[in-house]
Order: structure tokens, then C-alpha cells, then sequence
């Protein structure tokens, strides 16, 4: 494949993706429109142990000037993504040029490299340079209430609740656990 050839498309299918695989997110929404109350529908966003992180796909150049002039960029506190990364091909857009705090995402040659922004899966205490503290979170938790309402319209409401009620929210039980640790743990309680 032509890497400088990419589509939008392709960009946010290979976001999702690093940030299933690599990021480790457990829940990613690619290009999911949502009323979020600040207008913001990012191309992916994930979630990881609480933590969001944007990709903004950029596959031409007018495209990332322009969206400097979105009012959630403009008050990045309006803005949603804890971290909040550019994905490019390689070569479109240079460090030098990004908003403070946002990170870059390469792409070539079929790989994606952080040319620079949060590295996935290394947390640093409160004052981490590269976090948006102070952001839209709630636009985030309406992403993921729209998410799980479309699935309850798709699956039906019953099937939903069902799914919800009797297998996620059932206690978990170590399929290891034996009766005899089980009788050996009632005899210690009274």
C-alpha cells in the first residue's frame, strides 16, 4: 500500500487499532458522531483503565490548519481525550507545529510511531505534562452512554438488560476454585 496515499478512512481504521493493540485501550469508538455538548466527534477515542486518548486523523495539510480553528481547540479545556494525539502519513505535519500537550502519530511504511506526545501505558503522576486535566469529560461519558444506547436499539432492550443484569454484573467465580477450598473457607466464617 502507498502509505502517502492514505485515506481518512484508513487513518482511522489503523487509530482504532493502535489504540486497541497498542495503547491497550479496552473500549474504542471510531468516528462515532454523539451529541457531546461541545460539538467534538473525533475520529477515535479510547478508554484506558480511566484514561481517554484522541486521534485526530489528518491526511492533508488545509485539513490540520483548519482544525485549529474549532472553538474546542481553541479552549483545549472544552476539548475532550485526557491525551490527545495527531495521526498523519509521515512527513505531513512536523512536531514543531502541533498544539502544546498534543502528541504525533506517524504513519509508514505499515507502522505507526509516536514521533512525540504520551507514550501508551506510561503513567506519570499528576503533574504529567502531557495530560489535559482540565477538559470535557462529560462529552466523553455521553460518547460512551450513545455507544451502549446503540447497542440496546441493535440487540433490543430486553437482550440489553439481560446482558447487562445477568452476565456482567453476575459475581465472578474462579473456575479453579474447588469445593473443598470453598467448605474450607466456610468453616472460617462464623
Amino acid at each position: 500500500m502507498d502509505w502517502q496515499g492514505l485515506t481518512h478512512a484508513d487513518l482511522v481504521k489503523i487509530a482504532g487499532r493502535w489504540l486497541r493493540n497498542t495503547a491497550g485501550c479496552s473500549v474504542v469508538l471510531e468516528e462515532l458522531c454523539a451529541a457531546t455538548g461541545n460539538g467534538e466527534n473525533p475520529d477515535a477515542i479510547g478508554w484506558y483503565t480511566g484514561r481517554t486518548m484522541l486521534v485526530e486523523c489528518k491526511v492533508s495539510r488545509s485539513d490540520f490548519l483548519a482544525d485549529r480553528k474549532k472553538r474546542f481547540r481553541a479552549n483545549p479545556e472544552r476539548g475532550l481525550g485526557l491525551y490527545r494525539y495527531f495521526m498523519a502519513p509521515k512527513g505531513l505535519i512536523s512536531v514543531d507545529e502541533l498544539p502544546t500537550r498534543w502528541g504525533l502519530l506517524e504513519v509508514h511504511g505499515g507502522r505507526v510511531s509516536v514521533a512525540t506526545g504520551k507514550r501508551p501505558k506510561t503513567w506519570a503522576g499528576e503533574n504529567d505534562p502531557w495530560a489535559f486535566t482540565e477538559r470535557f469529560a462529560q462529552g466523553e461519558t455521553q460518547m460512551l452512554l450513545s455507544a451502549m444506547q446503540r447497542i440496546k436499539v441493535r440487540v433490543g432492550a430486553s437482550d440489553f438488560h439481560e446482558m447487562l443484569h445477568e452476565r456482567l454484573m453476575r459475581p465472578v467465580v474462579d473456575p479453579r476454585a474447588t469445593v473443598q477450598s470453598t467448605s474450607a473457607w466456610a468453616e472460617l466464617v462464623p
